[in-house]
């Protein structure tokens, strides 16, 4: 369990607990919507060529990216799976 203060902590417990997470590849929702961040520590997804920092994958609480999906990235999935109780479609892993 992460400690109270963590700085990657913002309420997300609200609307994460229990969230039911599928390990998906990142795409664009759109051109005008074309990179996420993780819930927790704002790592960016993103698939543009010349930006091999950016995630190409992650943890998202839809089966596809699109409007009020969240994306958390494969550190904070470990860091906060238990605690937040999350079950993953398919159980793979990064």
């Amino acid at each position: 369990m992460m400690p109270e203060n963590d700085w990657r902590r913002r309420g997300q417990e609200d609307y994460l607990m229990g969230a039911k997470l599928y390990l998906i590849p990142f795409a664009p929702y759109s051109a005008a919507w074309d990179h996420e961040h993780c819930e927790f520590c704002f790592e960016k997804f993103f698939l543009r060529p010349g930006h091999p920092e950016c995630l190409r994958a992650g943890y998202c609480t839809a089966p596809a990216n699109g409007p009020g999906a969240r994306w958390i990235c494969p550190d904070c999935f470990r860091d906060f799976r238990e605690e937040f109780g999350w079950t993953v479609d398919g159980e793979e892993s990064l």
